[in-house]
């Protein structure tokens, strides 16, 4: 890495850029907030990196940079969030605070988005359930990115899911993971760096297994037919049950240009109250983990973990260091700075 920068100093540059470009600020602050903690958890891939990417999205009219969102309610304890093409991020934060009102007031809320675009790391949405004492579920689905498991063209997308719940005395259990090993984003970061994939991880464009990353087309489900299954129900949790497109029916990421995407997510709520005392939960929950923690490690590995106990300690370190920056990133950010006539640069 070449470079630090403070929180407060990164957010304070992205919000004159989406100020720049005419987004409202109650449109933009969740994609700020929910970045930034993505980076500061040391999921770089789906941090501060993708802001010239969003920017470059309103520019190109790919995003909606004034959503009008509509919510329908179709139950006490369900609903949907048509997020007119704005940015995956903002619908998922207000569908994730629709489906927590809603467990606050019958123990369950789930509520599915349509119409929406990238929604950065999964976690965004699963911590905030968990915060509220919670149990959380995120999904969602994205373009033909992987080879289904014995076949050599794409269908799916690395379709990620998150699953989290509080923990007495520390941040929650958080499970965020892609069905493929490698994200999409991470393998944009590999191409970049022109950096090795591991053997198993991508596919060439005959479907053939390869460690170039500029040779890279497709990507490969974690665990054969298991990864490959998880996907498929993450599919059938999102678009399906919101009527959108899926697999190869939608826009790609990459090149971006002016296609709206209409992809769609999945968010759910559950009050534990309304199975167990809270406290009584999180005790158990902090006893179990810290079990899992003290198993004697293999050899090659330092401790257990659990899942989350990386972001914990990554969060940890960059939060009174700061969120470190590769070349590429302060590229990437001092050309959309120079672009949208902002006089600095980092």
């Amino acid at each position: 890495m070449d470079k630090t920068i403070k929180k407060e100093i990164i957010k304070n540059i992205i919000c004159e850029i989406f100020d720049s470009v005419k987004v409202k600020k109650s449109v933009y602050m969740p994609v700020v907030d929910g970045l930034i903690m993505s980076s500061l958890r040391g999921v770089d891939s789906h941090g501060i990196r993708l802001i010239p990417h969003y920017v470059n999205g309103i520019l190109s009219g790919r995003i909606n940079s004034n959503p009008k969102f509509k919510m329908k309610t179709t139950s006490l304890t369900t609903g949907i969030l048509d997020a007119d093409n704005t940015f995956g991020i903002t619908a998922g934060v207000k569908a994730m605070g629709s489906a927590i009102e809603m467990a606050k007031k019958n123990g369950t809320g789930i509520v599915v988005v349509k119409n929406s675009s990238h929604f950065g790391a999964a976690a965004i949405y699963g911590l905030m359930a968990a915060k509220e004492n919670m149990i959380g579920y995120s999904f969602t689905n994205v373009d033909s990115l992987v080879v289904p498991y014995g076949g050599k063209k794409p269908f799916l997308g690395t379709n990620a899911f998150c699953f989290t719940a509080p923990v007495e005395g520390e941040e929650p259990f958080c499970l965020d993971m892609a069905t493929t090993i490698m994200s999409l984003n991470k393998l944009m970061m590999y191409k970049r760096q022109n950096k090795e994939l591991k053997l198993g991880l991508a596919v060439d464009k005959d479907g053939n297994e390869t460690t170039d990353p500029n040779l890279a087309t497709s990507l490969t489900h974690f665990g054969d037919y298991k990864g490959y299954g998880i996907a498929l129900i993450v599919e059938t949790m999102t678009s399906l049950l919101t009527g959108m497109p899926y697999g190869p029916y939608i826009p790609h990421m990459f090149p971006l240009d002016g296609q709206k995407r209409h992809l769609s997510h999945f968010f759910m709520a559950i009050d534990i109250k309304r199975f167990q005392p809270v406290k009584t939960y999180k005790k158990r929950m902090k006893q179990m983990i810290d079990e899992l923690r003290l198993i004697p490690p293999m050899e090659g590995f330092k401790n257990v973990m659990v899942p989350g106990d990386p972001e914990k300690q990554t969060y940890k370190e960059r939060i009174k260091n700061g969120i470190p920056l590769t070349n590429e990133i302060i590229e990437d950010f001092n050309k959309l700075l120079m672009a949208t006539g902002i006089d600095i640069s980092l």
